[in-house]
């Protein structure tokens, strides 16, 4: 599911730089993915479903019965408009859910694709944590699944889900914007923490503009479709590279995180904690318009000229202390000198931008004018 950031991480994971070209409603990509243990290769195919309600209709070409067996959600959000979580996430769950509920799927493969998603969640260890992952003795034994805590996949569809939080850099812009607190994002991260449990999704936050766990995404979506090698371990400490792979969480984890919630309760509805912002007090993509230079000097001498005409004398400001102020008379005097030779204070600042004008017709800021 794409959202504005997408295309950039996307091309993040593929080792080229993103393109600005239209993109369709649906789009194909694919990732050479190598193995290095079995020399071997694959093709991991990669559709981009835009975040348009319209082009809903366009997800059978991508999963559909053959597909749905060898198919992983990954769901991106974006750290730039943290108020849009909650309902993308379940409004994509249940655009999913009714879609694979449309699909016809033999009803002995439906049921072993979400024992299989449940054997993985309960059978999961952190081998990236494990000193004897690599003995003889750890290498053969089989842990025992444990029995799921009753808010671990009340949502099972039968597919691997990875929710991705795109663009963790910008809780820097979120502090010096919106003044968000550390609250405010455990806040945030509990939240998701505990919708990801409902699907048996992991969590990862990324931010290309850092390389904040890009490699490691590419490498866990490898490990989870192909079964490859994969030993890094969960990660809550920093707040901008939190990953959570499926297995690992569990409501008391997160309940750690409801110790630094000052101003609000876990329970608390999401959209009232982190509400969405006015377009006045916050746009993240600001768009800075642009003034030829030439006009713009064009402009400024004409509101020169204007002051010229009014003759109102230009009221004197000091500014700053330690700085002798040129209170004298022969200050005075020379301020007047000025004034009656180029026409007022208003023909000095015309004078400079006439001559900058002049020189940029001529063809450099740095050439010599000619007098006329």
């Amino acid at each position: 599911m794409e959202n504005d950031f997408w295309t950039t991480l996307l091309a993040k994971l593929k080792g080229c730089k993103a393109t600005t070209a239209q993109r369709s409603g649906l789009q194909y990509d694919y990732l050479q993915v190598h193995d290095e243990y079995r020399e071997g290769s694959a093709l991991l195919r990669i559709w981009t479903l835009a975040a348009d309600p319209e082009l809903n209709g366009l997800l059978k070409f991508a999963l559909n019965e053959r597909t749905f067996p060898h198919t992983l959600i990954l769901l991106t959000l974006s750290m730039a408009a943290p108020w849009t979580w909650m309902d993308q996430l379940q409004y994509w769950m249940k655009v999913l859910d009714n879609h694979i509920g449309g699909l016809e799927i033999d009803a002995e493969l439906n049921h072993q694709c979400m024992a299989q998603l449940m054997a993985k969640w309960q059978s999961y260890s952190d081998l990236g944590s494990d000193p004897l992952r690599n003995s003889p003795c750890k290498r053969n034994y089989e842990p025992v699944p444990l029995p799921l805590e009753g808010a671990v996949l009340t949502s099972n569809l039968g597919m691997e889900v990875i929710v991705v939080v795109t663009r963790s850099d910008q809780m820097a812009t979120l502090r010096r914007e919106l003044n968000y607190r550390e609250d405010h994002f455990d806040f945030m991260q509990q939240a998701i923490r505990r919708a990801c449990l409902q699907y048996g999704a992991s969590l990862v936050y990324t931010s290309v503009k850092n390389n904040v766990n890009c490699d490691l995404l590419l490498q866990y979506l490898k490990h989870r479709i192909y079964g490859l090698p994969f030993g890094t371990s969960a990660s809550v400490v920093e707040k901008d590279a939190v990953f959570i792979p499926a297995g690992w969480d569990s409501v008391q984890k997160i309940s750690i995180l409801y110790e630094s919630l000052y101003s609000c309760k876990p329970d608390d509805d999401y959209n009232s904690v982190i509400g969405q912002p006015s377009r006045e007090k916050y746009m993240l993509d600001r768009s800075i318009q642009t003034v030829d230079e030439q006009a713009c000097f064009a402009r400024l001498q004409q509101e020169l000229q204007e002051d010229a005409e009014t003759d109102e004398p230009l009221p004197r400001t000091s500014i700053g202390t330690g700085t002798p102020q040129r209170t004298s008379e022969a200050a005075d005097e020379d301020m007047q000198a000025v004034e009656k030779k180029s026409g007022g204070v208003g023909g000095v600042l015309t004078d400079f931008f006439n001559t900058l004008m002049l020189r940029r017709s001529f063809g450099g800021g740095d050439r010599p004018v000619e007098d006329e």
